[in-house]
């Protein structure tokens, strides 16, 4: 049986298809850049914090509403090669997550950052990246720093 150069196209996704749901949920990807906010849904189910669809917006823009949190990236100082995140949630339980500071994909800092239901929260990473990644979302303490 000789295959159809036509045809190729469609078994080429229909194999891509049956690797995709193998693997798995597609992840959320949360990455913003200086000068950006997200607003992230969440939603802890079974103590897991799971992420929704984040809003890309300016920084200083938006105001989390209840079950979300707003993570924005200042521009980087020049002299201290630092940027600012600063996030603020409102959620019912305080959520702590991983900020990866990436040059393409090569990650020049990381960090954790510690949520507070009760105040903002600051962290500064290193503003030579071109992005930063969010990931490793999970319930914290609300003490606003990780000890």
């Amino acid at each position: 049986m000789r295959l159809s150069y036509s045809l190729l196209p469609v078994v080429a996704l229909g194999f891509a298809c049956v690797v995709a749901e193998a693997a798995g949920p597609a992840t959320v990807k949360l990455e913003l850049k200086a000068g950006q906010e997200l607003t992230i849904p969440v939603a802890i189910v079974d103590g897991k914090v799971i992420a929704g669809l984040a809003r890309l917006g300016k920084l200083g823009a938006a105001t989390p509403s209840p079950g979300e949190i707003v993570v924005g990236l200042t521009p980087g100082d020049k002299q201290t090669f630092y940027a600012q995140l600063i996030v603020n949630e409102r959620v019912s339980a305080p959520i702590d997550f991983v900020a990866t500071g990436l040059i393409g994909e090569i990650k020049i800092d990381e960090r954790v950052v510690c949520g507070r239901i009760d105040a903002p929260v600051s962290q500064r990473i290193g503003s030579t990246s071109w992005r930063v990644a969010l990931s490793g979302f999970e319930v914290g303490k609300g003490t606003g720093s990780c000890e």
